[in-house]
Order: structure tokens, then sequence, then C-alpha cells
């Protein structure tokens, strides 16, 4: 048979179905993937070339027809739907078409593709983490996280994420290490196989690279004329050192060559800077269990999304506490009239500001990117807003005269000075900035 598959070639899987190939559709290193029919819809195929599944290609079977079985632990991953039987020494897996509008994280380095907005960017990091949170708490990890694994939609920041023929339940040997430049300092050295603690190191540069469009290892030190193994080892994993770190230049920025990253980190909130920090520091590459988990990530980002308000001329604003909002492209001033408080920190109550789970206390990774409350703008008066009680619970609210309320679902309370209410425990504060 040949390593290329013929329009019209059918074969069987594992729950006796029968795939039809339709068109070839990409070839990779580990083989080729094919748009074909499948129950009657069109599905994609991965199907492998011979020899390319390793030592223990049996093992490698096996765990591809367990991620099936067991199912997706979230929408974001392009997940196995079934498997192939063995035919003619490999074999393939069926799993979801990629629908337009999604691009490759290496377009957006190369700005070949641009995100709509900042919120854009901001959810796509958000789908990303809430993902890998997913996968780490089915039990799974990655083991193989890099550039070439994400599809990126522009426009919304919706992600889908391939190649998941990798992933195994965590702590398990499959023989895959990672893609060089893209693995955990720990992994370069040898010291340790792939697990979620190696999947958040990796995750971070992918983080890194989705704000700055730059490798966050790669500066200065990267700059020379020939890249030895000897050099790439100590610049991944025996000397990695972030390029922004504030106590050692020796890797910073090249003030051209990622003048992305000197410009985006600039504006970035301190809250993002120190957990990029924290998962690029010295701790961080030594003692894996020291990283950042996925719920810092979370709640960092659901802040920081909920930190940026537009101006009218469509330019969007990072705002920071207790300073004063003007645009930068306009040099309009922003009225932000009132604040939502939270235990930690304040809000800007603006049209589609949201307060997310996750900002309320400890809750359960399925929740943590739900919306609790969202400020909407009344229809028939223009400015005046009011914040809707996007949760099933009710809330227990005090007016701002001090008069108890309940609110129930779906209800709206308007925005005055005083009014707080009480949801999963924690009290949210409507405050005035005047």
């Amino acid at each position: 048979m040949s390593e290329i598959l013929e329009s019209g070639y059918k074969v069987k899987t594992l729950f006796k179905e029968e795939i039809t190939v339709k068109d070839f559709i990409a070839e990779g290193g580990q083989g080729a993937v094919y748009k074909v029919d499948y129950r009657g819809e069109e599905k994609a195929l991965k199907w492998y070339k011979k020899g390319s599944l390793g030592n223990n290609p049996e093992a490698f079977y096996e765990n591809v027809k367990n991620n099936v079985l067991k199912g997706s632990p979230s929408e974001e991953f392009l997940w196995p739907l079934d498997i192939t039987e063995w035919t003619d020494g490999t074999f393939g897996y069926v799993m979801d078409l990629r629908p337009s509008g999604y691009a490759e994280i290496t377009q957006f380095m190369l700005t070949h593709v641009r995100f709509s907005s900042y919120r854009a960017i901001i959810d796509a990091a958000l789908h990303i983490v809430s993902a890998f949170r997913a996968l780490h708490n089915a039990g799974y990890s990655y083991q193989d996280l890099n550039d070439g694994n994400f599809f990126i939609n522009w426009q919304n920041g919706k992600v889908l994420i391939c190649d998941n023929d990798n992933v195994a339940p965590d702590g398990t040997e499959t023989g895959i290490i990672g893609k060089p430049r893209y693995m955990a300092p720990e992994i370069v050295l040898g010291k340790n196989k792939p697990d979620s603690l190696s999947d958040r190191f990796s995750m971070s540069i992918i983080l890194y690279i989705l704000f700055c469009l730059n490798h966050p290892l790669e500066g200065k030190r990267y700059l020379v004329a020939g890249l030895t193994p000897e050099l790439q080892e100590k610049l991944y994993g025996s000397e990695p050192l972030f390029m922004m770190d504030p106590e050692n230049d020796s890797n910073g920025p090249h003030p051209v060559v990622h003048k992305n990253s000197i410009v985006v980190w600039q504006c970035l909130p301190d809250y993002i800077k120190k957990i990029f920090l924290d998962s690029f520091s010295k701790k961080a590459c030594e003692k894996p269990s020291s990283r950042p988990k996925e719920i810092d990530w979370i709640k960092a980002l659901t802040r920081f999304r909920s930190e940026i308000v537009p101006c009218t001329c469509g330019n969007e604003i990072f705002t920071k506490e207790n300073e004063p909002c003007k645009c930068d492209s306009c040099g309009k001033v922003i009225n932000i009239a009132f604040k939502l408080e939270l235990s930690e920190y304040s809000i800007p109550a603006v049209k589609d500001s949201r307060i997310y789970r996750c900002q309320l206390g400890v809750c359960d990774e399925k929740d943590a990117l739900s919306p609790v409350a969202r400020v909407l703008e009344k229809r028939d008066a223009p400015g005046v807003l009011g914040i809707k009680n996007m949760s099933e619970n009710r809330w227990d609210a005090v007016t701002s005269k001090g008069m108890a309320k309940k609110v129930a679902s779906g209800d709206v309370v308007p925005l005055k000075n005083g009014i707080r209410f009480t949801v999963f425990d924690e009290t949210v504060m409507i405050k005035s900035n005047n």
C-alpha cells in the first residue's frame, strides 16, 4: 500500500465504522492528514507513516485508543474521536476538521495575522490555560506542547489544540520528549520525563509569545552567528534566562529584533509581569513544582481583561486603579464613573465589564470562566448602566440606603455608589470614582 492514501480508500475503525478518504490536506513528519467521510460527516484522518511511531508502536496505539474511549477533557482539543484498525503495519485516528478563521501561532509571530483586539489575545490565553487546566485535572499531560499545536481565531480568541495523540496519563513515558525551544529545562537536561509540570513551563512560553511575539528565552544570547548544541543546551537547559529579567540583562531584548517585547512589556500591568517573571525565574527553572499553576494564570488574565476599556475612537485602554484614564491614541480622557470593588482589587464598571467565577474565591475548574455578573447599558437610556446577575444563584444585596434586597438570576442592579451584593460568599461593592 502506498504511503499516501488515494481518494476513495476505505478503512475500518475501532467502533466498526467505515472511513472513506476524500482529499489530501497536509503532510508532516509522522504522517499525513486527510479529509474523510465518517458517519456521513466530513472529518479529518491523521494517518501515520510506517516506522514513525518509535520503538513501541503497539503501546502508542493503545494510548490513542484509550484517549478515544475516555473522551476529550475540553472542547478546545481536536481530540481523537475514533481509531482505525491496524492496516499494513500502521493506523490512523479520526478528529474534527479545523474550521476556517484560525491561524497558527507562527503566523501571529510573523505578523501575517493580527488579533482584532487585545481582549481577543487575552481570551486566547484564557482558552489555552483553561484547556490545560482541564487536561491536567483529568490526569493527563500533553508532553509535546509547542507553537505548532495551536490554531487561534484572531477575531474572538477561540483556540483549537491539535496533535493530541501524544497526550498520555501524567507520569507515563511515551518516548516523546517535546520540541526543541519549547521543552522545560529539566527535559532538555534529561533529568525528568515530560509531565504536567513541564507542560506548565512550555505553556508559559506560548503565552509570552502570544502577548509579546518573541520567545522569552531568546534574547541577546540567542543572537549569535551559530547556535551550537552546547549553546542551545545552555540557553534552554542549564542556564535559561528570561529576556525581561530585571536583575540580569545579559540575555535582555535587542532594541530592534525584540521591539515587540519591549513595547508590550512596558504596557503590561505589574501582576502580569510578575506571573511571567515567576514562570521563568531561576526557582521555576530548577524546581518545577514552584511554577505558577493554571488557576494563577486564569485569575491574572481575567483581571487583565476586566481592566481594559474601549475608547470611542476604537482604541483599547489599559486602565490602572486610582490613575487617570486617558486614550493614548486620540488623547480623550475617559470618565469611568463607577468601579466594582472585589476582595483583592477593583475593576472599572464600563459597558460589558464582567466578573468571572474565578474572581470570587475557590471554584471548580469547569466554572472558572463562567460570567457571574456583567455590566449592561440600558436600551432606552444610553450611558445609564446596571449590573446583571449572570449566575444561577440569588444575590443577597444591600441598597445604597442600607436596605436588604434579593437579586434573582437575570435581574439587573443599577450602578449606584454604596450598593453591595454577596455571591459565592464574596462581597462586591459598587463605588463611585468621583
